[in-house]
């Protein structure tokens, strides 16, 4: 790419990885995009296809890395182009209705019928070129990660830059961040939430549960109860159903010290949606309920293990937003003490009168400007 883009280090990723997995990696994907006869249609700049394209986008179904691998389409549409995106079924419910694409579908047969000058796929791996090939075999077609199957990476920063490249732009870095925040129509779901929690206002958001045990943050409590002694003493648990238990033990253990509102497996992505936007504050542990955070304007605080870097995830540029890192890779390593010190400071920010609020940065630079960028 013409510009680089953070990365962790290569020979950490090396060592943890190894040789010989890396290269049989970097072999087989290279046999299957040699096997798969797309060469000769690969391009290497938009400047001359034409304006209508099909983005496939199919990788883990993580809402998280769609947000990040998908955010520069507000790229292609400020250039004229007209989008549409073929996607798994969750991730085409998150992006439904979205203002930057012209439709988006996980129906494979009704894509096919339409009138695509050519296709974007992620990368070279299997899945993307074998859904290009089966269904869109004479289309010319770019990629965004290409061969790429490095380290930690800037998602949202590579598939920018990747596209800026690709339609022969140089961004200036406002227009750069702008393009590679992640973004969603702003939601208005809040048909079929219990009538108690359709004004929350004053609450404090929480994401709980999680796949990866390193990656759940399991001293919530702790934190609920330094906020509580603040007078800080309304909650909204969020997550999905690998969260249930926890929200019980939460509930049992704030006991009828705070109000908490369990929404822990109830709600779908676009009531979840509504729910973080209308919160006083965020707060979140790297996940996808924390890039869909990041989508909203409310002020948020990312809690990260020690292998992630926080401008990775999260633009530095995004308002009203801070960090909270362990010093290893383990989240429960970060203070309760520290995370509520931090919760504080961003709701007392929000007071008008509040001088912290000059800390933060300005957020209209970075507002949704549905059907425009």
């Amino acid at each position: 790419m013409k510009k680089p883009v953070s990365t962790a280090s290569s020979q950490e990723y090396l060592s943890d990885v190894g040789y010989r997995k890396l290269g049989w990696r970097a072999l087989r994907r290279r046999l299957v995009f040699i096997m798969s006869s797309q060469a000769k249609l690969k391009m290497d700049s938009l400047k001359k296809a034409g304006k209508r394209g099909l983005w496939l986008y199919f990788s883990e179904g993580q809402i998280g890395d769609a947000l990040m691998d998908l955010a520069p389409r507000s790229l292609l549409h400020a250039q004229g182009f007209s989008m549409d995106l073929l996607t798994d079924r969750t991730i085409a419910r998150l992006f439904h209705d979205d203002p930057w694409f012209t439709s988006v579908t996980d129906d494979i047969s009704a894509a096919t019928k339409a009138p695509y000058d050519f296709v974007i796929v992620l990368s070279h791996k299997r899945r993307s070129l074998q859904l290009k090939m089966r269904h869109f075999r004479a289309l010319p077609w770019v990629s965004i990660l290409e061969d790429f199957t490095g380290p930690n990476f800037d998602r949202a920063a590579f598939a920018t830059q990747r596209l800026a490249d690709l339609l022969e732009l140089n961004l200036n870095p406002a227009e750069f961040a702008r393009h590679a925040r992640q973004k969603l129509k702003p939601s208005t779901a809040r048909t079929g939430l219990a009538r108690d929690i359709t004004q929350i206002g004053q609450a404090i958001a929480l994401s709980v549960g999680g796949v990866d045990p390193l990656r759940t943050y399991k001293r919530w409590p702790a934190v609920m109860a330094q906020l509580v002694r603040q007078g800080k003493a309304e909650f909204i648990l969020l997550g999905s159903d690998n969260g249930l238990a926890e929200a019980c033990r939460i509930e049992l253990e704030l006991g009828s010290s705070a109000l908490v509102h369990n929404c822990v497996g109830k709600y779908s992505l676009a009531q979840s949606h509504a729910l973080l936007t209308a919160a006083r504050v965020i707060v979140c542990v790297d996940g996808g309920l924390m890039h869909l955070a990041a989508t909203t304007q409310t002020p948020l605080i990312g809690l990260f293990s020690s292998a992630i870097r926080p401008a990775w995830r999260l633009l530095p540029s995004r308002p009203l937003t801070l960090f909270a890192c362990s010093s290893s890779p383990d989240v429960n390593d970060i203070s309760p003490a520290e995370i509520a010190e931090k919760t504080l400071s961003l709701y007392e920010a929000l007071r008008p009168d509040s001088a912290s609020l000059s800390a933060f940065p300005a957020s209209s630079s970075l507002l949704p400007e549905p059907g425009r960028q």
